[in-house]
């Protein structure tokens, strides 16, 4: 291969926002940084270079995805994002109203999937964790490293107030 079939990049800052996933959960921004990094235009898996990856999944867009998923027949979500977890207030119409609340964390299933798991549900004091979490893992993983323009390997998930922040690393290269 020719250096002309290369191009040379000594530092990447790529920032991708709304990046929908296969199952309709928004990711509201994913950065990569880092650098050098080498593109081989004829042969793409033949790029070299690592990056740091990071995405951001706010309230809004778990909202979002919930109201469209309405696992458990629950609907009107409010989702509060802290520390400790996703906080969910939601409402289960069984003839009249009735408000629900649930709480559950991203977790790591490996260095490739993220899935939602599910500590609690209950509205009027009912449990309705099992029939939420059969319905959730359906969808699990909520999140694969294969959707990404690169390949990514997720290393950590943390809860933030309003957001959850995953990190990890991307990297060129099949090797």
């Amino acid at each position: 291969m020719s250096s002309s079939d290369e191009i040379q990049i000594g530092q990447i800052e790529a920032k991708l926002t709304w990046l929908m996933t296969p199952v309709g959960l928004l990711i509201d921004e994913a950065n990569l940084t880092g650098g050098p990094v080498t593109i081989n235009i004829d042969e793409l898996e033949d790029s070299k270079g690592e990056l740091e990856f990071e995405a951001i999944i706010r309230n809004k867009s778990v909202a979002v995805f919930l109201e469209k998923l309405q696992p458990g027949g629950l609907h009107t979500f409010q989702v509060n994002i802290q520390p400790d977890g996703v906080h969910v207030d939601a409402v289960k119409t069984v003839l009249v109203p009735i408000p629900a609340t649930a709480h559950a964390i991203l977790k790591l299933d490996s260095s490739e999937s993220i899935s939602v798991e599910l500590l609690s549900a209950e509205a009027l004091g009912a449990g309705l964790k099992n029939m939420v979490a059969n319905q959730l893992e359906q969808l699990n993983p909520i999140v694969k490293s294969d959707m990404f323009p690169i390949p990514v390997r997720f290393e950590t998930i943390t809860h933030e107030e309003g957001l959850v922040r995953v990190r990890g690393k991307g990297k060129l290269s099949s090797n």
